[in-house]
């Protein structure tokens, strides 16, 4: 089909999603791979005894724990998450943040006779990063022409009066936010990203440079490579006084002293201007892109994961207060995804790939106070340990989107389309959002 005929099915299907109101999707990608066998821990008496004894060195410090509420997950079992996490978890008892359990990469539910026989349908290059970050974000390995963000993206665009504000990366290119027929808009920490030499005082002062230099990165083309710089150089050139006039205005506080550095932080602020400005710029959806890196935790694990931790919670926390103090928290919703998961086994200093993993959801519409999904045993040999403590995932991450995009607004019939396997899982509303 050809980009007008994509356009104008994108449009016809936008229609039938609920677009009322706004709402905005934020994916936190952590790069590496996240061990987040110590990010949600077993507290009660003999699961944390397993927990202990298969984690050894890895085992995080039972008095370093800080209880939380959960009643989904069987009489007797208690959890707690690490004191570096105490700012998400405020966020968890307060009812505005909630945990998915076991979530990973599935083509259809599999089992572990299946998987060890080889006869189920697995992910390709399961443990592979390229290939399984691109599955989590697209469905697909590495090479897929589009992401399930931007696929939502292509359902909405047409409700946005500035289509090319509907999916936003503030971490670079990302197959996540790539869709058939809407284009992701990346912007750096500190905004738009603009052209400096076109601006008056880059040559000395000079009122004619600029403007012969402008003409120069809009000529037309003889050749795709020219042409597609030319539209690229059009959009920033047309987009970035827009955009940075509407976030200067956008209410969000600066940064605190303590995360003025934080690249982490400093993306999630230029997305909670944009979340802030988007119904004064007519934008009714929006999906967003961040990400911080690190967590390929192979050596240095118990030296490194409280750094990581840390400022994971607290960017992620500095974010949803400041959407909250513009009355804008129970309109965007952040989730956490990564590469997958890890061993529960250490491997001396560090934990190897794995691939199911526990996984965070905050946001003012959340279902919060409560771990979704069904939370493994931790220990080996269990019916969803693969190999080493390698977690075969109870729910997938098609069915941790569908539900993410039934909040946004989607339809059934339009979450197949952006989520081509849909049809091979039951359950295609877990839960956690209202």
């Amino acid at each position: 089909m050809s980009l007008a005929g994509l356009g104008a099915l994108a449009a016809e299907r936008a229609v039938a999603a609920d677009t009322s109101g706004y709402r905005a999707l934020v994916c936190l990608f952590m790069t590496g791979g996240n061990d987040a066998h110590n990010w949600l821990v077993p507290t009660d008496t003999s699961n944390y005894a397993s927990y202990a004894k298969v984690r050894a060195e890895l085992a995080w410090p039972s008095a370093k724990l800080l209880p939380i509420t959960c009643n989904s997950q069987g009489s007797g079992r208690a959890f707690g998450m690490p004191q570096e996490l105490a700012p998400l978890r405020t966020w968890y008892e307060s009812g505005r943040a909630a945990v998915l359990a076991n979530v990973g990469t599935l083509v259809r539910p599999v089992t572990k006779a299946e998987y060890q026989a080889g006869s189920g349908s697995v992910p390709t290059k399961l443990y592979s990063h390229n290939d399984q970050q691109s599955t989590w974000q697209s469905l697909a390995p590495e090479g897929a022409p589009s992401g399930w963000g931007g696929r939502m993206g292509d359902l909405f665009m047409s409700a946005n009066t500035q289509p090319i504000f509907t999916t936003v990366s503030a971490s670079g290119n990302a197959v996540f936010l790539t869709g058939r027929s809407v284009f992701q808009y990346q912007v750096g920490a500190d905004g738009p990203i603009g052209v400096n030499a076109l601006s008056k005082s880059w040559l000395m002062g000079s009122t004619s440079a600029a403007p012969i230099l402008r003409d120069v990165l809009l000529a037309n083309g003889n050749n795709d490579f020219q042409t597609e710089h030319t539209r690229i150089m059009q959009r920033s050139i047309d987009t970035t006084t827009t955009l940075r006039t509407a976030i200067d205005a956008s209410g969000i506080p600066a940064l605190t002293t303590a995360l003025t550095n934080d690249s982490l932080a400093r993306q999630l602020r230029i997305v909670a201007q944009m979340i802030a400005a988007g119904p004064k710029m007519g934008l009714r959806r929006q999906v967003f892109m961040v990400s911080i890196g690190g967590f390929d935790s192979h050596s240095n694990q118990m030296r490194d994961q409280p750094v990581l931790m840390s400022r994971v919670a607290n960017s992620v926390d500095w974010f949803l207060r400041s959407l909250e103090g513009v009355g804008m928290l129970n309109n965007a919703t952040l989730f956490t995804a990564s590469d997958f998961g890890r061993t529960l086994v250490s491997n001396g200093d560090g934990s190897d790939h794995g691939w199911g993993s526990h996984h965070f959801i905050a946001g003012g519409a959340v279902r919060g106070t409560s771990i979704y999904g069904s939370f493994p045993v931790t220990a080996l040999g269990t019916a969803t340990d693969v190999g080493s403590g390698r977690l075969l995932p109870t729910t997938s991450v098609t069915e941790y989107a569908a539900t993410l995009g039934r909040w946004m607004g989607l339809t059934s019939s339009e979450l197949t389309t952006v989520l081509p396997n849909l049809g091979n899982f039951s359950n295609t509303n877990l839960g956690f959002m209202a």
